[in-house]
């Protein structure tokens, strides 16, 4: 029996349809089974879509003058295929240092995802008659690449979010990003927290 080309668009349609909902649902899955976590925010950006709203944003982990590079990350960006350690500190986590394989990360920190560490600082010199210089980092900055970038937001709460982000003190991260990481070392978007307030994915 042949079908006619409209009922085969259909049915095509109807697939593809199916294997969207099944890959969302897969996602959703993993995200719900992932230990979650919590990392400081650097940036916002909301953009508008064709469909809704997402903020755009960057993890980035600030610490005090004189801390050195975490290991694994002195100045340079790792593999893209390398792994990250997280440490919990408090309610979150920060960066403890980079390897290229999954069980030398795990000897550095509580939780490790798929990514890259870049190490941003600035160093004095102190030079000593005699002695060799002294190179001591200053206010350190590192950013962290974990494949994860954006969240889907409607417009209102993206919004609402925004100036929320604008009125965090100079010098305090700019919220939190929630992430999952899966079994897989993947790391999943979750919600963010500004302040008081926490918002979720929203795919719809």
């Amino acid at each position: 029996m042949r079908f006619g080309l409209p009922v085969r668009i259909l049915a095509a349609a109807a697939f593809l349809v199916l294997a969207l909902v099944g890959v969302v649902l897969r996602e959703d899955l993993a995200r719900a089974k992932g230990q979650e976590v919590r990392l400081e925010l650097a940036g916002y950006d909301p953009r508008s879509l064709l469909q809704g709203h997402y903020v755009q944003f960057r993890l980035s982990h600030s610490f005090p003058p004189g801390t050195r590079c975490p290991a694994g990350a002195d100045g340079i960006t790792l593999d893209p295929k390398g792994w990250v350690a997280l440490k919990r500190e408090g309610d979150h986590h920060a960066p403890a240092g980079a390897a290229k394989t999954r069980a030398e990360a795990q000897r550095l920190g509580d939780v490790v995802a798929r990514g890259t560490l870049t190490c941003l600082g600035s160093f004095t010199t102190t030079s000593r008659p005699g002695l060799p210089d002294v190179h001591t980092p200053e206010v350190l900055n590192v950013s962290l690449d974990l494949g994860v970038d954006r969240i889907h937001l409607d417009q209102a709460t993206a919004e609402a979010v925004q100036r929320e982000m604008m009125r965090q003190p100079r010098g305090q991260p700019a919220g939190y990003a929630v992430l999952s990481i899966g079994r897989d070392g993947k790391a999943r978007v979750k919600g963010l927290i500004v302040g008081a307030r926490r918002v979720d994915l929203d795919w719809f």
